[in-house]
């Protein structure tokens, strides 16, 4: 009995031990995940430590090809740390764009600029051609006033202004180059016409198709024609004053008729110098196919010109455009067109003081 009851007392304490419950057990997994989790963020910050200079030569380089050099540090882990690093978490060299504005916002697509560019140039086209034509008007008085409105053919092509003078016992004798009185009256008005225009002026001298007979002091229509514009050329320079690195001469001879020369009077058209006032800019966009300006699309131009003038200055008195200053007055802008009064055209030659001191004409 006391042996059974042993044996039993025993059994019941093992049966106790096998049912006790380790509640530390947990511990252990616990342990070996935070130190995966400092080993990670080791891992982490020892990478950011070595990357930090890459990166900011990375940054330096983008300031540099985007022309940009304004840089702000900024601290992502707020720990007041500069862009070393040390000490810090987070703490990068970012680059600050400045407020988006209607400059930088506005992104044109190709047709859209050249869309843009071509309103420009029929815009600066037909403000150019307008400029021309008040020359031309200016011209066209001072000559009617002083009764040579006959002599003077002023049109506008792709070369700009061209004063046409036949030089047929106007400018000079046939087959010379010597300035007639009658033509140094012309001249006068002209060259005091275009003294304060500033374009370049071109003179161009042209003969009929007719060979020069032998024995003269020309050798042949390239010569006359070339020493006939040198003539004029010599005369705005000495009498009128215009600028000598305003002007040039050209010799073209038979080579540029404007009438047809089997008939004595088509020669004596094309008998003749052209003094062409060059347009400064290409008037191509207001021409028409036969190489004339258009007027009515001058008068376009030039109202949208005005219109845009006007959206500018009421966005001007509004406030600064964003992203700079004003341009100054003036710049770009077209010179204004001269318009010659007859009655302050000073040191003309006697012929023509008479005629406007007696109204002829």
């Amino acid at each position: 009995m006391t042996k059974t009851r042993g044996h039993h007392r025993g059994h019941e304490e093992h049966e106790e031990h096998e049912e006790h419950v380790n509640h530390e057990a947990w511990v252990i997994p616990y342990a070996d995940m935070l130190t995966l989790l400092m080993a990670l963020f080791l891992v982490l910050f020892a990478v950011g430590r070595t990357d930090l200079e890459k990166f900011k030569k990375l940054a330096q380089s983008f300031r540099q090809e985007f022309g940009n050099s304004s840089t702000e540090v900024v601290d992502m882990g707020g720990s007041g740390q500069d862009a070393t690093g040390d000490g810090g978490a987070g703490v990068l060299p970012i680059e600050v764009s400045p407020p988006p504005t209607a400059a930088t916002t506005t992104t044109l697509s190709p047709a859209d600029e050249a869309l843009g560019e071509k309103q420009a140039a029929e815009q600066a086209a037909a403000a150019e051609a307008d400029s021309l034509d008040e020359v031309r008007d200016g011209l066209a008085a001072a000559a009617a006033a002083f009764g040579i409105g006959d002599s003077l053919n002023l049109t506008l092509d792709a070369r700009g202004l061209v004063v046409t003078i036949v030089t047929d016992q106007v400018l000079f004798a046939p087959g010379q180059a010597d300035l007639q009185p009658a033509g140094l009256e012309i001249l006068d008005v002209v060259g005091q016409a275009l003294l304060n225009v500033p374009n370049e002026v071109a003179i161009e001298g042209h003969t009929d198709d007719r060979p020069l007979g032998g024995g003269g002091r020309y050798a042949d229509n390239w010569d006359l024609s070339g020493a006939r514009a040198n003539s004029v050329l010599r005369h705005f320079i000495v009498a009128d004053g215009l600028p000598p690195e305003r002007l040039s001469a050209n010799s073209f001879a038979d080579t540029r008729p404007i009438a047809d020369n089997s008939t004595p009077e088509g020669q004596a058209r094309n008998r003749r110098v052209e003094v062409i006032v060059k347009a400064q800019v290409s008037l191509s966009p207001v021409l028409r196919p036969d190489g004339t300006v258009d007027e009515d699309r001058v008068a376009e131009g030039v109202a949208d010109a005005e219109r845009a003038a006007s959206a500018d200055a009421d966005q001007t008195a509004d406030g600064p455009a964003p992203g700079g200053a004003a341009p100054p007055a003036g710049d770009g802008a077209a010179s204004p067109p001269a318009v010659v009064d007859p009655a302050v055209i000073p040191d003309l030659s006697p012929g023509l003081k008479m005629q406007a001191d007696g109204g002829a004409g």
